[in-house]
Order: C-alpha cells, then structure tokens, then sequence
C-alpha cells in the first residue's frame, strides 16, 4: 500500500545512534556548536532553523484547524501540480521529507528535546505539508527575529532539507528551479506590494516580527539609514523598499587614496580569504574552496586574468545594507548577471548521508548561484572583479541603472568609486572580491577573514580592502 499524502513523514525504524557530521566536527551537538549569529546564514546549530519551522508549521495547522488557512496562490497550485504530474520529481520532494525527516529523527536525545515541537520532532509533516508551509510563506512578509532565520524563512523550512540526497538532486536540477522559480516571482510581487508593509505599521510598532520594534532598531537595523518614522511604512511603499534601503548622505565616506586604494563595495562581515587562486579546481570537494573558471560563469578570457590571484568573501545578514558601490576609480570593463541556482549546498559536505553544514556552501555558492558579475580597471592595482551572489530565497540580483551592464565586446565604462551599481532583493547574501597576482596587498582584515566572521558588526562598506603594490 503506497502511503497518502497527508500521513507524517515519520521514519519506521528511527536510527538508534545519534548521527553527526562527524569525528571531527560535532557540529550538531547542542554542546560543540561553535557560536551563532544572528542572520547567519544557514546556521549549523540544526535547531536554529527549528526554532522558526516548527511554529510556523504549527500555525499553519492551527488556521488550517480552524478553516482559516489561505487557498494556496495559482502558482503554487501550479507547482505543486507539475511536481505531482511529473513521477521523478514527486518522488524527489517525497525522498526529501522523508530524508529530512530521518535525520532529525537521527539526533542525539538532546538536540531532539531542543527542539521538540507538539509532541514531535518531525521537521515536514508529509507532502501537502511542504507546500501549505511555502504558500504562507510567500503570502506574509519576512518577520525580524533575533534568530539565525531572520528575514530567510523559506530556507528556515528548507535548510535541512535541501542537504539531503534528495534535496541535493532538485535543487541542482535546471528543470525544477525553473518551476520553483515562478513560486518565488509570487513572492516577489507580494514584497513589492503596499500589502506586504504589515511588519513597519507605525501605529502598532511592537507586533510580532515589526522591523520598527524596539529589538530591530537594537539590532542596528536603522542606524544611519534613510527613513521618516512619521509616515506609514516609515516611508517606504513596500517591504522589498525598505530591505534596499539607503544610508543617509555621508554615512558611509569611501576612504583612502582612489589613485592607490581599493574600497569594499558591499558592506559585509568577513567570512573568508585565499591566495594563489586556481583557475579550475573540483570546488564541490571539501577544503578546495574557489575555481575562477567556474566563477566567472565559463568565461575563461576573464577568469584568466585572476589567475594565481587572492580572494576576499563576505556575508550580509538580511539586517544588513544590500545595495553594491563601485569599489575604485576606473573603468568597468564587463558585467553581466549570471543564472544559477537558488538552494542548492555543496554536495557531500558531510561525512555521512543527511548531514549538514551549511556554512561549507558559502564558496561554493559562488560557483553556481544566481549572480551579479562586475570586471574593473584600476591603473595601478590592475583588474579588480567584485561578485554578487543571491542566497537561498534571495534569488534576485539587479544591475542598476543599465548603463551600468557592459556586453562582451562593448566599450568601457568610466566609474567613480562610491557610484551605485546595483542591490539584492529580499533576503541575506554573500559577495566576492577577486584581485589579480602581485598587485595589491590587502588589509589584515582581509587575510584573516575567519578570525572576524563572528565580529557583531559588518566592515563598513567604503573601508579600504586592498592597496596597490606599485
């Protein structure tokens, strides 16, 4: 008998030895965590996520108990209906929940209690489930929290998931991100819209998840930033317009020398540096981080001049700033936004199947993420690439204005240092400065990225990054 639909995705035999990422890490044991942060993305404390899951799966049933539950949106009776239409796909997102579900179930009786629900530690009740839960998802704006989930609850929901075997085969597919892709256009217009201005309601200022609370303004989402706390929305016409909004003129000054300085264009907290970059390597292999081939999306007349060069990246919360400055005074040679994938992790990233640690995916993402490429000329410090790469839920990138998007082949572009380029929409993400052999230096910052990636507040953006050797 094939099970239903509607039954939880509960394993028969739930394995009876707690399983980890590993000898050498122990990631996923409430006592060996390492710390957390908020808004970082992909925590590796597992119950993070299951902070935020597990009440919004609960709300879900409530509403859906009391005939309250919103119809799921055409496009997401379309989705649902093309995976249940197409056998491989189904069985997919089934072995998922199922997959997702054992290896919570997996876990030391500790970590289980953490984040014990109602009387269960099933992370997605079965295959209706998954899509009620991403419909309230993208029917409500993204709530601030004091969590690692802030402003990212479709990957609160599939963060463990999406690092299956199962999980690892969708999110890699083309076909299927094309489908998931039109799910996330209808959120998109929901966050462009007047409705989704329900969390900055200056008549009701302390509701829960209020991005103008006490607690969001503590979490410096406001500081030094453009807003007028008299007006609805403190003045912003939608939640997308307020996730990009602007720092008040001077907030952040570009320091240094442009003639010899190069500036950080994406206000962000280290997360990680290398030298002597290869131009191919196998990036999905643990411990080999960056192919410049891969990426400059196979654009290997660019990604040559990068070769045996360093890299800088870092990571932006969803409380961070999320619009890109042109990083030096210079020339933009070539830009062009690349598709890619929106949540997929690095495959085999743990030692044994269903395990997870989702914060190995930052380089990797960088190789086959959705992202916003820019190639500059500066006169003494050579080419300089700056890499924006869309995150999870944060799919979109934009080049702003267009003039600012230069085809194989155009002229160049002259640029100003501080000038506006571009921003992400809705949602944390990550970026990438890549600089060519022996001709900067970069700040100690930089070099030693990890030793900051727990710093409590992003490197300013307009800090000087690297300076010429010449």
């Amino acid at each position: 008998m094939t099970k239903s639909h509607n039954q939880k995705s509960k394993p028969k035999h739930p394995p009876k030895k707690a399983r980890v990422e590993g000898t050498k890490s122990n990631l996923l044991t409430l006592d060996n965590a390492g710390p957390i942060q908020m808004g970082f993305w992909v925590p590796n404390r597992v119950w993070a996520t299951a902070k935020f899951l597990i009440p919004l799966r609960d709300q879900v049933a409530a509403k859906k108990k009391a005939g309250t539950l919103a119809p799921l949106l055409p496009e997401m009776q379309d989705f649902k209906a093309w995976v249940t239409s197409h056998s491989v796909y189904r069985m997919w997102v089934t072995s998922m929940i199922d997959q997702a579900n054992a290896f919570i179930w997996s876990l030391d009786e500790k970590t289980k209690k953490e984040i014990k629900g109602d009387g269960d530690v099933l992370w997605i009740e079965g295959y209706d489930s998954l899509f009620e839960i991403l419909n309230e998802i993208i029917t409500t704006s993204p709530s601030f929290n004091t969590t690692a989930q802030v402003g990212t609850p479709m990957n609160g929901l599939l963060a463990v998931a999406m690092a299956t075997e199962a999980g690892l085969a969708l999110f890699h597919d083309t076909t299927f991100n094309l489908q998931f892709q039109n799910v996330l256009n209808a959120w998109n217009t929901f966050l462009k819209s007047s409705g989704s201005l329900d969390k900055l309601d200056i008549h009701h200022p302390e509701k829960e998840g209020s991005w103008i609370s006490k607690a969001a303004k503590k979490a410096s989402v406001w500081d030094q930033m453009v807003h007028d706390s008299t007006k609805p929305g403190y003045g912003y016409d939608s939640w997308n317009s307020f996730f990009i909004r602007q720092f008040v003129p001077g907030a952040r000054p570009f320091k240094g020398d442009p003639k010899i300085n190069i500036n950080i264009g994406c206000e962000t907290t280290p997360w990680q540096y290398e030298n002597n970059v290869n131009l191919e390597t196998p990036f999905w292999i643990k411990d080999v981080d960056y192919s410049l081939l891969d990426l400059f999306g196979g654009q290997r007349q660019w990604a040559k001049l990068f070769e045996g060069g360093q890299i800088y990246q870092g990571f932006l919360s969803a409380t961070h700033y999320h619009r890109w400055r042109a990083p030096l005074d210079g020339a933009l040679v070539r830009s062009w936004v690349q598709p890619g994938t929106y949540f997929a992790q690095r495959p085999a990233q743990g030692e044994d199947p269903g395990t997870w640690e989702g914060t190995q995916s930052e380089p990797y993402l960088g190789h086959v993420a959705a992202r916003a490429i820019f190639i500059f000329e500066h006169k003494l410090c050579g080419y300089v690439a700056l890499i924006c790469i869309g995150m999870v839920e944060v799919s979109t990138c934009v080049i702003e204005p267009s003039t600012f998007i230069v085809e194989e082949g155009s002229e160049p572009v002259s640029i100003t240092r501080d000038t506006e380029i571009g921003h992400f929409e809705f949602g944390g993400s990550t970026h990438i400065m890549v600089f060519q052999k022996d001709r900067v230096s970069l700040e100690d910052w930089a070099v030693n990225a990890k030793k900051h990636q727990n710093d409590p507040q992003p490197t300013p953006m307009g800090s000087i990054i690297a300076t010429a050797k010449t």
